[in-house]
């Protein structure tokens, strides 16, 4: 059997349980199906005489501004079709959000325009559920967030949560209009490291997780990325994840990190940093070409000091060396307490005939310096110290150190309180 057209739309509204309405713009006669008015809980019976005023009386007010906004938009020839959300009064007193779809029977933008048509459908679970998932989200510690990347390499935000506020300074809406917003706050020495890592996410399709810093209204945070990422038969990839922030972590990792290369009591470097900065120098050396050199200092006479005065005395001469050194070398010089009173310096790119300067500068430096012992009496301090270069030589980063350390008791021998340089 052949079904008219009409018979066949109807069969499928009705498989849709979409209400649907007709509306004479040039009249403001309105025709809807008993399933538009089924759905606020009437019969068209119970709200008759229908007219356009039904559908206005029925509206939030709040809506009806947001609807002949999307109408006149439509009208203008600026979408495809007229659509929004709206809520309704259902009979029992409940507002329904309401999805409406609508257009011209006449099909063109630029005719004169005679009945509008659409479709009503109940969406309030969804937006119930969407609320919910929203209320869920703000409670969680991070923002979350819908990635896409496509086959092409282009990306988008799908969905993201409000957080996005605190943590980039830019709505969600603006997130996911346009994703360069939110990867322009990505601090530019993290931001190519942050594109390799989603990168290799797409093509191994592995978790991606990258720690990065962010600058929002001037001020520099550390945050951590998380997200399960999933091919789509189209080949274009969708990640789910969430975004926290990890200040305090990174706070103290980097406190751990200091803490772990630093002498507690002069704040100087501690050995096994200093050793590690001495290799990577060496193999720079080695492979560059260059000059660096090595200074060996020790204080001379330091356990008389601890004898006569005290350890904290002793200390205090300590930590007034080690700001003495620091205020006589460059960022680029490593300087580090490697014993009780024994000190190394790394100076790179630094001849020997300039190193040994700096260690006679501080030799006259402590030996002008005046300490106070017991009883305000006052004391002085002297060093020794044995200075060493490396170019373009094929030596070991220990033998080195055993060159240096022999310069340096050279010094002691030939009476303490001088520099001694190896040739």
């Amino acid at each position: 059997m052949q079904l008219s057209p009409e018979t066949r739309l109807k069969a499928i509204l009705d498989g849709t349980g979409a209400g649907t309405w007709e509306w004479n713009l040039d009249t403001n006669d309105v025709i809807f199906n008993e399933r538009w008015a089924g759905m606020l809980g009437y019969t068209l019976d119970e709200l008759a005489p229908v007219t356009f005023g039904t559908w206005e009386r029925l509206c939030h007010p709040a809506d009806l501004a947001l609807a002949w906004k999307a109408l006149q938009k439509y009208l203008d020839g600026k979408g495809p079709q007229f659509e929004c959300v709206i809520r309704m009064r259902h009979k029992d007193g409940d507002w329904r959000y309401i999805h409406t779809r609508g257009m011209l029977l006449n099909g063109t933008h630029t005719d004169q325009p005679r009945w509008l048509m659409g479709t009503h459908l109940d969406v309030t679970e969804e937006k119930v559920t969407e609320h919910r998932l929203s209320q869920l989200a703000e409670s969680l510690p991070g923002l979350i967030y819908t990635f896409v990347m496509e086959p092409d390499g282009g990306y988008y935000f799908t969905y993201m949560s409000r957080k996005v506020e605190d943590f980039f300074g830019i709505t969600p809406e603006e997130a996911c209009s346009d994703a360069e917003l939110l990867f322009q706050h990505i601090h530019p020495e993290d931001r190519e490291a942050v594109h390799d890592s989603i990168a290799n996410s797409f093509s191994t399709l592995e978790q991606w997780e990258c720690d990065y810093r962010v600058i929002n209204s001037g001020m520099t945070g550390w945050l951590r990325g998380v997200a399960k990422p999933e091919q789509e038969p189209d080949g274009k990839v969708v990640w789910q994840g969430m975004v926290m922030n990890i200040d305090d972590e990174k706070r103290l990792e980097l406190e751990l990190e200091r803490l772990s290369v630093t002498d507690e009591l002069t704040g100087l470097f501690n050995r096994r940093y200093f050793l590690r900065k001495l290799e990577e120098t060496a193999a720079q050396q080695d492979r560059y070409g260059g000059e660096f050199s090595l200074v060996a200092v020790d204080l001379d006479h330091f356990k008389a000091i601890n004898d006569a005065y005290g350890h904290p005395v002793g200390d205090a001469v300590l930590k007034r060396f080690g700001e003495l050194i620091q205020r006589r070398v460059r960022k680029s010089d490593v300087v580090a307490r490697t014993g009780g009173e024994e000190f190394l310096i790394l100076m790179p790119q630094t001849s020997l005939e300039n190193a040994a300067q700096v260690a006679e500068d501080l030799r006259r430096a402590i030996e002008n310096e005046s300490f106070v012992g017991d009883e305000s009496q006052d004391f002085r301090v002297t060093l020794s110290a044995g200075v060493v270069s490396c170019m373009d030589e094929v030596v070991t980063v220990r033998d080195l150190l055993s060159i240096c350390d022999r310069s340096l008791y050279r010094a002691k021998r030939k009476g303490r309180n001088r520099v001694m340089v190896h040739q």
